[in-house]
């Protein structure tokens, strides 16, 4: 459900997306939970879209590189990060 509300959210409310997404997301990754790093990216597409909408692709860009760096042993997760736009 709150997939779907941050899905319709991205162009009114994208400040709100970008927070409850990045909860989400941090919270699989953060747990080390490797069969659910799609749904963690799932999550970070919505960031991605917010972020575009709120116009603001390099706040996206440098969270993407502190994932990539804050996970950098992950080797499941990190390939998954870096094909993300």
């Amino acid at each position: 459900l709150v997939a779907q509300v941050a899905e319709a959210a991205i162009a009114d409310r994208p400040e709100w997306v970008i927070q409850v997404c990045r909860q989400r997301a941090e919270a699989i990754m953060d747990a080390g939970k490797a069969n659910h790093y799609h749904e963690a990216v799932e999550w970070l597409r919505k960031v991605i879209s917010a972020c575009q909408a709120a116009g603001r692709v390099g706040e996206w860009k440098a969270y993407q590189e502190e994932l990539l760096n804050l996970h950098r042993k992950k080797y499941k997760l990190v390939p998954m990060i870096k094909a993300l736009p």
